[in-house]
């Protein structure tokens, strides 16, 4: 199962943003059903449902991911601490 990254709040946030999405994304394929924005809408909409429902952002995980796997060595360097290169000269 997926683990909840985003907080109540956010996601109810999200559930009420997708189901106006949704909704005028339907609006919009109802008066011109070639409409890609409407399609484009819908979809999006029904995305932000989901992340809703599941309190769970695809993003927000790969950000998180991403920030807590940085390597913050200099290439070359050789040395196992953290500290600034930039001095050398």
């Amino acid at each position: 199962m997926l683990q909840e990254n985003i907080s109540e709040q956010n996601a109810f946030i999200r559930l009420i943003c997708g189901i106006a999405l949704t909704a005028f994304g339907t609006g919009r394929i109802s008066r011109d059903p070639h409409c890609t924005a409407g399609r484009l809408m819908i979809l999006a909409g029904a995305m932000k449902v989901a992340e809703g429902i599941y309190q769970y952002c695809p993003i927000t995980a790969m950000a998180m991911s991403t920030s807590e796997n940085e390597d913050y060595s200099v290439p070359g360097c050789g040395c196992d601490h953290d500290h600034n290169h930039s001095d050398k000269k």
